[in-house]
């Protein structure tokens, strides 16, 4: 939809922009007085009546005002992206981020979530971090420690920096001596398998492994197993849901609610939803949903996505400025970790 430079447009910026501050209905007569519009209430009803009939804004049940359509919200973030204008980052969460990356030898995915964790308190909306898909992950070791001598930890570790784990009870401290040794068995014909394919190259050593373990290969097998099950699956943690039941317009509309909701507790719909978009916003037709997402490339590679979630009223610009601060804050940081381990 090509940008046009017109009344009509500088008043859905601002029915967008007022209803996004107030979560009210948007009237002629509001636009007027708020704004000192140089125009009549009859010339601004006229325009409304004309974004109405191209859908860009609607009435609602309850009130003579009109609020944005979807479309209108799409149309409005054109504008915003071939806009001049910026939103500046909240020096607060720019604090509270920088106080996530003070902490050295985290995992990538461990700063991601406290970051979404951060954003998802700035903003009152829900939050999402998808990893990268397993595909692309590599396994880069098994480690084997003892908790005490009952029971042994297997710690996994991807070449992305991902991490698993699996505890084991064990009768005695010889069955921990077998366990480590088949450890190191799977590490010398394993690192450096896709993810993927761990499943099916652990089952082709499998008589390897019950030389080792005899009787006890088959609690081993399965507890790898299901790890290397847990990788394969696409990871993902939600934050800030809660804080979704605060705003109003859930709390008129209780379906509405429900939908985001079920949406948040479902991390298949989640993740064919979130994978398909690369650093956009998508706005529901049906439903009072938006969903504004942010690639997070570390290393010259992708690691990931953040995203928010909330009702089509947000605020765009602020959360647009912060996901791509995150982004590019986290590149930055990693890239500078890189040049300090070189240096050493």
């Amino acid at each position: 939809m090509p940008i046009k430079q017109n009344r009509h447009d500088q008043i859905l910026k601002l029915i967008v922009e007022d209803f996004i501050d107030t979560a009210e209905p948007v009237g002629s007569m509001n636009l007027l007085e708020k704004y000192n519009l140089d125009c009549s209430s009859a010339t601004i009803r006229n325009d409304m009546m004309q974004l109405e009939k191209e859908g860009l804004i609607e009435k609602t049940h309850h009130s003579s005002g009109r609020v944005p359509s979807a479309k209108g919200y799409r149309y409005y973030l054109e504008h915003i992206k071939n806009s001049e204008q910026s939103y500046e980052v909240d020096e607060e969460f720019k604090k509270e981020f920088a106080l996530v990356l003070q902490k050295k030898s985290q995992a990538v995915e461990e700063v991601m979530e406290k970051s979404c964790q951060i954003l998802s308190e700035m903003t009152n909306l829900a939050t999402i971090v998808v990893g990268p898909k397993a595909s692309q992950d590599l396994l880069a070791s098994i480690q084997v420690i003892p908790l005490n001598s009952n029971t042994v930890t297997a710690i996994i570790v991807t070449d992305k920096g991902y991490v698993e784990n699996k505890t084991f009870s064990i009768n005695d401290q010889t069955y921990v001596n077998d366990i480590v040794q088949a450890v190191k068995l799977i590490n010398k014909r394993l690192v450096g398998t896709p993810i993927e394919e761990l499943a099916d190259k652990l089952n082709s050593i499998r008589p390897l492994i019950s030389d080792l373990l005899g009787e006890r290969t088959n609690i081993i097998m399965e507890a790898f197993m299901e790890a290397f099950m847990k990788f394969a699956r696409k990871r993902l943690e939600t934050f800030g849901t809660s804080k979704l039941l605060e705003l109003p317009e859930y709390e008129k509309e209780k379906n509405n609610l429900l939908n985001v909701v079920k949406f948040l507790d479902n991390p298949e719909k989640i993740n064919s939803e979130i994978q398909n978009l690369d650093d956009s916003i998508e706005v529901k037709d049906d439903e009072n949903m938006a969903i504004v997402t942010k690639n997070v490339d570390i290393n010259g590679q992708n690691s990931g996505k953040i995203a928010v979630v909330g009702p089509k009223r947000m605020n765009y610009k602020k959360i647009l400025a912060s996901l791509e601060y995150v982004a590019k804050t986290l590149k930055q940081y990693y890239e500078q970790q890189g040049k300090d381990d070189d240096d050493e």
